[in-house]
């Protein structure tokens, strides 16, 4: 083998340890593009209204609950942002996420109904070239209608995408997470 072939691997091997322990926590939608997320509202929902932020705490108990069950957050944060749209089928909300891709780190939105269910997944803000098919509607569509933290595991509910392992995994483990948490607190 080549150096190449083998200071990639050792590099693959780093970020795969470094995923298991993602120290991300909970973004705050001030630090988002607006537009973006705009943008993304009006083509998950088909609506042009921003998002009414609330601030929604979870308490200690709540993250004892689930903090040994955590697969990419290192802790759970103790402040989740939950935006609210009013729609024809009612009010759908969305939650802001940061995750690591191989070198950097991305944005997506989690979108979910009132019962909890995944209506949709949008990734806002991916910066690097590898990885970025998970943003391709078939990889997302996996997600719609899961409600359970279970349903949602990298190769069993949410398939790989060959090239793009290391972003697949991270969004699978981040959504789970934030599913966790979203059926653990009450909606505004």
């Amino acid at each position: 083998m080549n150096r190449t072939v083998i200071s990639t691997f050792f590099v693959s091997i780093v970020l795969l340890l470094v995923l298991g322990n993602n120290v991300m926590g909970q973004v705050h939608p001030d630090e988002l593009n607006e537009a973006l997320i705009s943008k993304s509202v009006n083509e998950v929902w088909g609506v042009k209204q921003k998002p009414q932020w609330t601030e929604i705490v979870v308490s200690d108990s709540t993250a004892q609950l689930i903090a040994d069950k955590l697969r990419a957050k290192a802790e759970v944060p103790d402040t989740v942002y939950v935006g609210t749209i009013t729609t024809g089928g009612g009010t759908q909300y969305v939650l802001p996420d940061i995750a690591p891709s191989r070198s950097e780190e991305f944005t997506y939105l989690l979108y979910f109904d009132s019962s909890k269910k995944i209506t949709g997944i949008d990734v806002l803000d991916y910066r690097e070239n590898y990885g970025y098919e998970i943003d391709y509607s078939y990889f997302r569509d996996q997600f719609k209608g899961k409600t359970k933290p279970k349903q949602v595991r990298f190769r069993r509910g949410i398939q790989n995408i060959s090239g793009a392992t290391i972003s697949v995994r991270s969004i699978t483990n981040s959504v789970h997470d934030l599913l966790l948490i979203i059926n653990q607190i009450s909606l505004p």
